[in-house]
């Protein structure tokens, strides 16, 4: 049998991982002119380091033979404000920081990252998953993300974007 390629794991239960994760978090930032400290990214993702239904989370994509961290994802609720906790189903939840590195780029992590948030927010009992996308909302498009409507966000326009997760793969 064939060894997976790579495999989603929670943040939590790889802490180790968490300063590569806030240098991915803070150089995106950065890469689409927002402010950002790497030790603010580190000390948000403390808060990602809690029990199983709460949020924010984040959750990892590992090469199983080496552990290697080849992406990550998170999901967060702005309404839960700076304390973690399990979300009502009125308040939204928005995947955020969804990276894969370079070089595992268009082998499915993303795709495959997305649906484990997906699956998280629909054990939630979540109807809608939230994003803001500056130069990829055409792969989120493709995915079946709809394009709400066009903000400011640090200066900068993002596309916010939802996806139903009721009947929806």
């Amino acid at each position: 049998m064939c060894e997976p390629a790579w495999r989603r794991v929670r943040l939590a239960d790889h802490p180790r991982y968490l300063d590569q994760v806030a240098i991915w978090h803070h150089r995106e930032c950065l890469r689409q002119g927002l402010q950002s400290r790497q030790q603010t990214r580190r000390e948000r993702l403390l808060k990602h380091l809690n029990h199983l239904t709460s949020v924010p989370q984040t959750w990892l994509a590992l090469k199983p033979s080496s552990a290697e961290l080849i992406g990550c994802v998170s999901v967060v609720s702005y309404h839960l404000g700076a304390q973690p906790g399990t979300p009502q189903a009125d308040t939204p939840l928005w995947l955020s920081n969804l990276y894969v590195a370079p070089e595992w780029r268009q082998q499915g992590v993303a795709s495959g990252l997305i649906t484990g948030v997906k699956q998280f927010a629909r054990e939630l009992s979540m109807p809608e998953l939230w994003l803001t996308a500056t130069d990829q909302s055409d792969f989120y498009s493709r995915r079946g993300w709809r394009l709400v409507r066009q903000a400011k966000l640090g200066g900068r326009w993002v596309s916010v974007m939802s996806h139903s997760l009721v009947d929806a793969p």
